[in-house]
């Protein structure tokens, strides 16, 4: 008896430990972009949106894990490629936590870029 309430204290323990902690995660996306693209990240998908220039192809995309339903703090590095990136929403419950970055090259034509967004 003494046993079992022991396992069972031991494991309300790790229960509470991971309660609230939010997985942390990254997504690297590579693709053209000429002028402004949007790109929105919503668990595991990542929507490519032009906002101006010239439309290209989606980009490919990788996640280490999903971006999470849950306020977490999303930053953008840009990897290679010109410009800046920078991003514009963040997740919370107000936008169905969907993070928007924006990649913004105003020079000439459209250049390959690949930026890594972690969370």
């Amino acid at each position: 008896m003494k046993r079992s309430i022991t396992i069972v204290c031991v494991l309300a323990c790790f229960s509470v430990a991971a309660f609230g902690q939010v997985a942390s995660g990254k997504v690297f996306w590579r693709g053209m972009v000429d002028d402004k693209v949007h790109l929105v990240i919503k668990g595991l998908t990542v929507e490519t949106k032009t906002v101006s220039g010239r439309a290209m192809e989606a980009g490919d995309f990788s996640f280490t894990a999903p971006l999470p339903r849950d306020n977490v703090k999303v930053s953008a590095l840009r990897k290679d490629g010109r410009g800046t990136v920078s991003v514009v929403q963040q997740p919370d419950s107000s936008n169905d936590f969907t993070a928007i970055v924006e990649i913004s090259d105003s020079r000439g034509g459209a250049a390959d870029h690949l930026i890594e967004i972690s969370w």
